[in-house]
């Protein structure tokens, strides 16, 4: 049976992800633990940041070295729901695992344990990565063995899995649910709210001008020359310049991309006002030791732009960070950008 998904009318804000209440499709029994993001997109097939081009390189090895591999096999050729044993997903963060299991056409992975960045990464692209106990599993290894037919059967909305004749519940964050069943991405379920948000900035209190400084957390690095000026951008390739200059340390050059009188709004904490507020926070009281910012998308509107994407890194502890984020930047007709809004999604240490 060709797979099928449906759900109620997307809402009225602007979406990217296809709405998704119900999917239903036949199953893959992938018999295998610890397959974690390498062998699901090795390494070497991970050469851009779209997300597509990835499907040639889902499990390459293993169907290089397997020429039986039960993606490969004829009885599951279409199937959009594999059930996985324990421990999907784990290793580094690759989103392009996510991208190449939806490239592929799977829509569904169901799992007694995940990988915690690649379970966050699935959902966050719409991809079900449902967690349900080994006997559930097993169950519909048997069915899936005695007939390759077999449907398993998703409701996001009354959150239960169904195959095999057992209706497994299973648990979900509300607001996951709520912006997949509105059909939305993270920037989409943001933009859901824009009149709110646009409703509380007209009335909140105007933002101090000051801002809280701290002790830094270990010897201060020297500081370095500004660009006098900075080589003329795009909005779209200043805002990826600003992600890689933090990456590198730059803190100098990223600040060069704001305003002077900038305003930067973090989730929890007092607003930065002002590009050498912005610089100093980077430079001395940052706790992120290194990482690596991934955007997997940047749309621009109307002197504005959303952007979404990962960060993994280490704190100054030496503890591991990952999270999702997506942001908003406002930009004069300099360029400059003058306002930048941080939302956190998903935070795993």
């Amino acid at each position: 049976m060709t797979p099928t998904t449906s759900a109620p009318p997307p809402a009225s804000a602007p979406t990217a992800c296809p709405p998704a209440g119900v999917h239903v499709g036949t199953a893959v029994p992938l018999r295998v633990r610890d397959v974690d993001t390498d062998q699901i997109i090795p390494a070497r097939f991970c050469t851009n940041t779209e997300r597509t081009g990835f499907a040639d390189g889902l499990f390459a090895d293993r169907r290089a070295d397997d020429s039986g591999f039960v993606l490969d096999d004829p009885r599951h050729r279409g199937a959009s729901v594999i059930v996985a044993a324990e421990n999907f997903g784990t290793g580094s963060s690759r989103e392009a695992a996510v991208w190449a299991l939806a490239e592929h056409g799977i829509r569904v992975v169901l799992s007694p344990r995940f990988g915690d960045i690649f379970r966050a990464n699935a959902w966050f692209n719409g991809l079900y990565a449902v967690t349900v106990p080994q006997s559930f599993v097993d169950a519909v290894w048997r069915a899936v063995d005695a007939d390759p037919a077999t449907e398993v059967r998703v409701d996001l909305a009354d959150l239960t899995v169904t195959g095999a004749g057992i209706v497994q519940p299973f648990a979900l964050d509300a607001d996951t649910q709520i912006r997949l069943l509105r059909g939305q991405d993270a920037i989409g379920a943001t933009l859901h709210h824009e009149d709110d948000v646009r409703a509380y900035e007209t009335h909140r209190a105007p933002t101090p001008t000051t801002t809280a400084r701290f002790p830094a957390a270990g010897p201060r690095r020297a500081r370095r020359p500004r660009p006098a000026q900075e080589t003329p951008m795009s909005p779209e390739d200043r805002v990826h310049a600003l992600y890689r200059r933090i990456d590198e340390g730059d803190f100098a050059g990223f600040a060069a991309l704001f305003h002077e009188d900038a305003v930067y709004h973090r989730p929890g904490s007092p607003a930065l006002v002002g590009r050498d507020a912005i610089e100093a926070y980077y430079r001395d009281e940052r706790t992120v030791a290194d990482g690596t910012h991934t955007l997997s998308r940047v749309l621009l509107s109307d002197g504005a732009l959303a952007v979404d994407g990962a960060f993994s890194g280490h704190l100054t502890d030496g503890r591991e960070q990952a999270h999702r984020f997506a942001e908003i930047f406002e930009f004069g007709p300099d360029g400059l950008f003058t306002r930048r809004d941080s939302f956190l999604f998903v935070l795993n240490f």
